[in-house]
């Protein structure tokens, strides 16, 4: 698996080229988002891992342009920032997991492990800026969703799951799964918080009875059934 890894403090990139060698990844580095840009059109790679704050264009700007020709590979962010709003930009941009410095090794390689092990299930249906099933829209660019034609207000985190599962039609996916990719290692989150953000959703799709859009498959997780228009 060939990675780009971005980022411009010079002893954390050799710390994460190195261990990412060892783990069996191909790598290759860029100090800023000028350098990863010109990596990224001459090369085919199957994840990014991308600085937020560098010289030159910053990791944002990468990401957008990233996202703009290939909504498939899996591309996680790393930034000193823990706000929430900088998360919120990151994932309306399009990341699929954020990292804040400084986190250990083990985090971060579990992080990698997970985004490509999701890649190799093969690519995504939805994968469009917008996306409509049983009356709903899903309009991820702009962060809305409306249903017959009436707006929804979702929350960050509900959106995120709803996306989430979107992305990965029809596929069994284990709440632990779900904890690592929307809430993240560090979260205090439990399972009883997927079910409670499921509630929320199925009710707000007005599907809390016959699940026709989101299916409860039992000791295990969650599963999008709805058919794509």
């Amino acid at each position: 698996m060939k990675i780009l890894l971005v980022e411009d403090e010079r002893d954390l990139r050799f710390s994460l080229v190195h261990n990412l060698g060892f783990e069996g990844y191909e790598v290759t580095e860029a100090s800023n988002g000028r350098i990863a840009l010109d990596l990224y059109a001459e090369n085919t790679f199957d994840m990014v891992i991308l600085d937020i704050m560098m010289p030159e264009i910053d990791g944002l700007t990468v990401l957008k342009h990233i996202r703009g020709k290939n909504q498939d590979i899996p591309i996680l962010m790393l930034t000193a920032k823990s706000t929430e709003m900088d998360k919120v930009i990151g994932f309306e941009l399009g990341a699929d997991d954020y990292l804040t410095k400084p986190f250990g090794l083990g985090e971060f390689l579990a992080r990698v492990k997970a985004l490509l092990r999701r890649r190799r299930r093969g690519p995504a249906a939805g994968t469009g800026s917008e996306v409509r099933f049983a009356g709903v829209v899903v309009d991820f660019e702009n962060y809305a969703v409306s249903r017959n034609k009436e707006p929804i207000h979702f929350s960050q985190k509900e959106f995120q799951l709803l996306k989430y599962l979107i992305r990965r039609p029809n596929q069994a996916i284990e709440k632990g799964e779900i904890l690592e990719a929307v809430w993240g290692y560090t979260s205090n989150a439990t399972t009883r918080t997927i079910d409670t953000h499921i509630a929320r959703i199925r009710r707000k799709l007005d599907d809390q009875d016959q699940n026709k859009i989101i299916q409860t498959i039992p000791t295990v997780g969650y599963k999008f059934v709805a058919e794509l228009e």
